[in-house]
């Protein structure tokens, strides 16, 4: 029974935990500013992800080298009890970090879904207003709006917690159907030129593990 519940713990926790993992995939709206991108732009993202997971590993393994797993679980600022308890100094400092984190990662998140409702109006799947660009400054201002509205009212009505779980579903929906999406474009031309071609067990994995985790959850949260 013990291991069951590590189980369900350690994949509820996963499923969760996967909006810290949003953003690689921010680097393409950048391809063309890119040398090379068609090496460039993989590379970076599997290095990105390389890195990021290292660091998360290596907070977590400090973290619980320091406050207990019981600790951890109990304190609404993990990170500022750890800093608290290895240095003995106010956490203003890690707060301070961790705020300009969280607005960073907002920022970009912000850019790249303004950009991603242009790119849909200009091509006919949203309302057109989305798509006109703002003469001045040269970006799509009606998008940048609209994200800025839907993100304040979302925060303001939902806990963290909320907004984290919905974060989760939405991108790994994304991330499944972009899989799914890229089985059928290997169907139809599975060797393009001057493009690097990755086998089609890759996927074939990212959308069974995104369906997997997905369901999981699901489950878990019925039952």
């Amino acid at each position: 029974a013990s291991g069951s519940f590590s189980f369900v713990g350690l994949m509820s926790g996963a499923f969760l935990a996967f909006y810290a993992y949003i953003g690689f995939e921010d680097m393409v709206n950048v391809a063309e500013e890119v040398k090379d991108p068609h090496i460039t732009m993989p590379l970076a993202i599997l290095l990105c992800v390389v890195i990021s997971c290292g660091l998360y590993a290596a907070v977590a393994v400090t973290s619980l080298m320091i406050l207990t797993p019981a600790e951890l679980a109990a304190s609404s600022a993990p990170l500022a009890d750890v800093y608290v308890r290895a240095t003995g100094n106010s956490p203003i400092i890690i707060s301070v970090i961790g705020m300009f984190a969280v607005v960073n990662g907002a920022l970009i998140q912000m850019i790249m879904s303004s950009r991603l409702f242009y790119g849909m109006a200009v091509r006919g799947w949203l309302p057109g207003f989305l798509g006109r660009v703002h003469a001045p400054t040269r970006i799509p201002m009606n998008s940048t709006l609209l994200v800025l509205v839907l993100i304040f009212a979302a925060a303001m009505m939902l806990p963290l917690v909320t907004l984290a779980e919905l974060t989760s579903y939405l991108v790994l929906m994304v991330f499944a159907l972009v899989n799914l999406s890229l089985l059928k474009i290997k169907e139809r031309v599975p060797h393009p030129e001057d493009i690097k071609v990755f086998p089609l067990w890759i996927p074939k994995l990212g959308f069974s593990t995104a369906m997997l985790l997905l369901l999981f959850e699901l489950i878990s949260s019925i039952f």
